[in-house]
């Protein structure tokens, strides 16, 4: 439905090359490219989207450049598209307030990456339980993990592991990850700006 050509982007970008702030420290200089270039695709881009749709790009950006830089990995990224692909059936549950399916994601956000190192194990832990009972019941889920997990997971993991306690809470997870990792800006729809349009067209 969306279509945009390389001859777009390539106008954008080189234009942004000759407007954005210039430095001769190389390091700021690229820092100001990719701020600049992101903030100016994203605007651009959502001139053209339907309202439904502008989060959706701002997490897929976000989670492009984090691929890219090597803060998300193919196996978290794969797990959150697609969920383990091991049978854990065999592992029992012990856990009398998650079901059996829950319990068998939490193995796999385990064998994603080593910072979900026995979480599964923090569910039983007395102390840790109340929290993970408040996630699974609260009608905003998005609240402090229990320390160890709060500390260790990044932005992306904490998202992964909303994706498997509460999927139907999904959006307001998003938006917190993508208003983490690249700014508040990126979840508000940007007021349609005449000027501005006319300038980049």
């Amino acid at each position: 439905m969306y279509q945009y050509s390389l001859e777009f982007f390539s106008k954008l970008f080189n234009k942004r090359l000759d407007v954005s702030t210039k430095s001769e420290v190389l390091e700021e200089r690229l820092a100001i490219l990719i701020d600049d270039v992101t903030n100016s695709f994203y605007l651009n881009i959502c001139r053209g989207l339907f309202e439904k749709d502008k989060l959706l790009f701002s997490f897929l950006n976000t989670c492009s450049i984090l691929r890219r830089s090597g803060d998300i990995t193919a196996d978290e990224w794969n797990i959150y598209l697609r969920g383990s692909a091991s049978d854990f059936k065999s592992f029992p549950n012990e856990i009398d307030y998650i079901s059996d399916a829950l319990f068998h994601k939490l193995l796999g956000l385990e064998e994603a990456h080593f910072s979900f190192k026995d979480i599964s194990k923090s569910f039983k832990d007395a102390s840790d339980a109340p929290t993970w009972k408040k996630i699974l019941t609260a009608d905003n889920p998005i609240i402090p993990l229990p320390a160890v997990y709060e500390d260790r997971l990044s932005q992306f993991q904490k998202l992964m592991l909303i994706k498997v306690m509460r999927e139907e809470k999904l959006i307001y997870a998003v938006k917190k990850f993508v208003s983490a990792e690249l700014g508040p800006q990126y979840i508000e729809s940007p007021p349609f700006d005449l000027e501005g349009a006319a300038t980049d067209s």
